[in-house]
């Protein structure tokens, strides 16, 4: 209980708001020479805090509910928005304990990570749910592979638990460089694991094997949220930047793809608009738009409510 109550407060002390990081056009201090093909802008506004954020096979998106901030835990929907017009509606609600990361799998089922309670709960098309497991100490992301196994982080033990089709569960990895290991997916280009740190701004590779090394750190980065991947690319939100990286999966190029280090939600041209504590990103179905969920512009940097749907189209 001791453990997971300093796990709490380490992660309630993390400082999590946009900081600057110059005009990001030259590498002369480590900062990657950004891209500039994209544009930012604005699909709806939500009732709730910033957790989780994915995308069915039909284009919906759907955001969790992580609660009001990092010390008031209490997030407890998951809303269904409509790409087209930004409309919403309540697709699923839970005791309010802490929405976090979310991933659909091939059936159009999402399991959903419960943080603040140590449980995951699957969630059918219709938004019916059942607990799927409650062995995994403060859960954060979730990815599944192309044969249906589902790896889920602790953040607090430092682990990726596997589950196989068939139930069965395993450690699969853990590791000391895993600092509230937060995002996570599976890339099927190497078949290897990809996880970023909310602690520290570390990209790291778990290989099939279970082994963990570190792939890239994103120049001053004090904390990334939560990390995807489209075409054998890497994406990622650094949360404490307020920007959008993208990594390539050998870790030699990190590349700024949106956000200009404001802490404020403008749009416009990606890399001269500005991400308030971007957390997660998933990509429409054709790869054209990524879908970011951002606090919404206000004048408390504690608070992770209300949620801001940014949309970063291709030009």
């Amino acid at each position: 209980m001791m453990k997971t109550i300093s796990t709490f407060l380490m992660i309630a002390s993390i400082t999590f708001y946009s900081c600057g990081v110059g005009d990001n056009t030259s590498d002369d201090d480590g900062v990657p020479t950004p891209s500039d093909e994209y544009t930012l802008s604005t699909l709806t506004t939500l009732p709730i805090g910033t957790g989780g954020l994915d995308v069915d096979i039909y284009g919906n998106i759907y955001a969790a509910d992580f609660g009001v901030g990092l010390a008031n835990i209490n997030g407890s929907d998951i809303f269904k928005i409509d790409p087209e017009n930004g409309e919403s509606e309540l697709f699923a609600s839970f005791f309010p304990a802490g929405l976090t990361g979310n991933h659909f799998d091939t059936m159009g089922n999402l399991y959903q990570s419960n943080f603040g309670v140590n449980k995951v709960f699957k969630i059918d098309p219709n938004g019916n749910t059942e607990l799927f497991t409650e062995a995994v100490a403060l859960p954060t992301g979730i990815t599944i592979d192309d044969t249906g196994n589902i790896y889920i982080l602790s953040c607090q033990n430092g682990t990726i638990t596997k589950f196989t089709p068939n139930g069965d569960s395993s450690l699969f990895a853990s590791s000391a460089d895993f600092a509230c290991a937060n995002g996570i997916t599976w890339v099927k280009d190497t078949g290897n694991i990809y996880v970023v740190n909310f602690s520290d701004g570390n990209v790291l590779e778990v290989v099939s094997t279970g082994e963990v090394s570190i792939l890239a750190a994103i120049p001053n980065s004090t904390g990334n949220a939560h990390i995807t991947s489209f075409e054998g690319e890497l994406y990622l939100t650094a949360a404490s930047l307020g920007q959008i990286f993208k990594v390539s999966l050998d870790g030699t190029s990190i590349e700024v793809i949106a956000g200009d280090g404001s802490s404020i939600n403008t749009d416009g041209d990606a890399l001269t608009s500005g991400l308030r504590t971007p957390n997660d990103l998933a990509f429409s179905p054709d790869g054209e738009k990524i879908y970011i969920n951002c606090v919404a512009n206000s004048g408390n940097s504690d608070e992770l409510s209300p949620t801001v749907i940014r949309v970063l189209e291709k030009d």
